[in-house]
């Protein structure tokens, strides 16, 4: 073993360790724990790769209940939208959001996580607005 290996080593190690001791004296808390789940997730990912807009308003509905399940209400939830083309925030009753979705991106907020998409049609923003 050479002399510059064992300060780069030391280095390795010290820095193993102190990350392991961030981890240990703050762990998470529920609410994060809770909006990391598994099922969380996939739900998630069923929503951003649906294919139809059937498909993707049934994932919506699919994510809520797995939000509900992690413990967590549909009103933790904070839902907006956007124009895609010039970027401007768009209300959530506002009728060109209604009548094209597709041309909006969608940010769902829930405890502190965001997840964003582009809604396929009206079914898929209308569990967020029914909630």
């Amino acid at each position: 073993m050479s002399i510059r290996a064992i300060p780069i080593r030391l280095i390795l190690i010290c820095a193993l360790l102190s990350a392991g001791a961030g981890q240990a004296a703050a762990p998470p808390t529920l609410q994060a724990m809770q909006a990391q789940s598994p099922m969380t997730a996939a739900a998630w990912q069923r929503v951003i790769q649906a294919q139809t807009a059937a498909e993707q308003a049934n994932a919506l509905h699919g994510f809520l209940r797995a939000l509900a399940t992690d413990g967590l209400r549909p009103a933790a939830l904070t839902f907006d939208a956007r124009d895609i083309a010039s970027g401007r925030a768009v209300a959530p009753d506002d009728p060109a959001l209604l009548q094209r979705p597709q041309a909006h991106e969608v940010t769902v907020a829930v405890d502190g996580r965001f997840y964003v998409f582009r809604p396929l049609s009206r079914a898929s923003i209308e569990p967020m607005l029914r909630r």
